[in-house]
């Protein structure tokens, strides 16, 4: 077996993107943020953790239970981004 056999293992000589997206478009519904200077995942990655709690609780009626499973996590993990992202 070769050893480039596996596409999404090195980027492209082309594009600098992995094979395995090459050729494929963006998803227009996806609006992704530019990687220029100043931009930071990790506060990006808290936005949309505490949209997506804040959202899930006001959908199940302040139940975090039932938050908790609309976002497939468990109560525990829940409970714990809630607290940490300060979600009420």
């Amino acid at each position: 077996m070769k050893a480039d056999a596996d596409p999404g293992s090195r980027p492209s000589a082309s594009s600098g993107r992995p094979d395995a997206l090459e050729g494929r478009s963006p998803d227009p519904g996806l609006m992704l943020p530019d990687l220029g200077e100043g931009f930071d995942l990790e506060a990006r990655g808290e936005d949309f953790y505490r949209h997506y709690i804040a959202l899930a609780l006001e959908r199940a009626g302040g139940v975090q239970v039932k938050a908790a499973d609309m976002l497939g996590m468990s109560f525990r993990s829940f409970r714990y981004y809630a607290k940490k992202f300060n979600v009420r």
